[in-house]
């Protein structure tokens, strides 16, 4: 009769697996991927963007040199522009110098001018009211009116009388001899004179005439 051999299970489970190597094959891991480097085709692609950032980096470089050369002009410009100022300042302020320095001499010489007319009027006025044997001689003073003269003539007698001359004029304040000496000696042929200090205050209208 005939009759199958029977198979153990057990036998049968441990051999499957050496019996079926395609197994090992499945892919356990889900969605991974195989991934290579192409360098010929990405070398490429960084040489492209070495030569961009070269040339943007450059862009830059020059930029920059070109802002600082321009700014070096404008400074150079600005530096010129002030020293001519400067020079148009000091040309200015020589001129105002001058300028000035000529009205201040202006003013002293009108000042002086003025000065010699009032002078001119005060001799005119000592002229008339000084008698023909009165000789004066230094004096001081000022524009105020107020003076003193030194003068000389031969007796003490002309010396009053000079003095009330001077009195009798409106514009004369003030007329005095504050010392008076004669120069004659004993036994002396020379003509004696004398010599007087005289204050004298007169006022300021003779100036202003």
């Amino acid at each position: 009769m005939f009759f199958l051999k029977k198979h153990n299970r057990k036998e049968d489970n441990k051999r499957s697996p050496l019996q079926n190597p395609k197994i090992l094959e499945v892919n356990l891991i889900k969605d991974e991927v195989r991934i290579s480097f192409d360098w010929n085709k990405n070398l490429s692609v960084l040489v492209i963007v070495l030569f961009i950032t070269s040339l943007f980096v450059a862009e830059i470089y020059f930029g920059l040199d070109w802002w600082e050369k321009q700014e070096i002009l404008n400074a150079q410009v600005i530096s010129e522009d002030i020293a001519q100022v400067s020079r148009e300042i000091s040309e200015v302020r020589t001129k105002t110098e001058d300028a000035i320095a000529y009205r201040d001499k202006t003013i002293e010489v009108t000042r002086l001018l003025d000065e010699h007319i009032y002078w001119s009027n005060f001799f005119s006025w000592l002229e008339k009211n000084t008698l023909n044997s009165v000789k004066f001689g230094s004096f001081g003073g000022d524009l105020t009116g107020i003076y003193s003269l030194d003068a000389k003539t031969k007796t003490f007698a002309e010396v009053s009388w000079q003095v009330k001359a001077l009195l009798n004029d409106p514009l004369t304040k003030l007329a005095e001899v504050t010392q008076a000496a004669s120069s004659a000696s004993k036994g002396d042929d020379q003509e004696a004179e004398v010599s007087f200090t005289l204050m004298l205050e007169v006022s300021p209208e003779i100036f202003k005439k």
